[in-house]
């Protein structure tokens, strides 16, 4: 988790198999659709690279709330 004084992210990367993100965009199981609903009700962003054989990069940011 990094983000001190800005909006935490949550960076993760592997070199595993690998996906092309476009074609499981609307569809395709249950796990990035949740993250994307996640993340979207905190108003914050996800971010996911990835390609056939080369791995994937996910990074999930949300706004900073003050405590109080």
């Amino acid at each position: 988790m990094t983000g001190r004084g800005r909006s935490p992210s949550c960076p993760r990367r592997n070199d595993g198999a690998g996906f092309d993100p476009e074609r499981v965009r609307d569809g395709g199981g249950f796990g990035l659709t949740s993250m994307r609903r996640r993340v979207s009700r905190l108003a914050g962003t996800l971010e996911i690279e990835s390609e056939p054989g080369a791995g994937t990069a996910i990074s999930a940011s949300v706004p900073a709330v003050a405590r109080g």
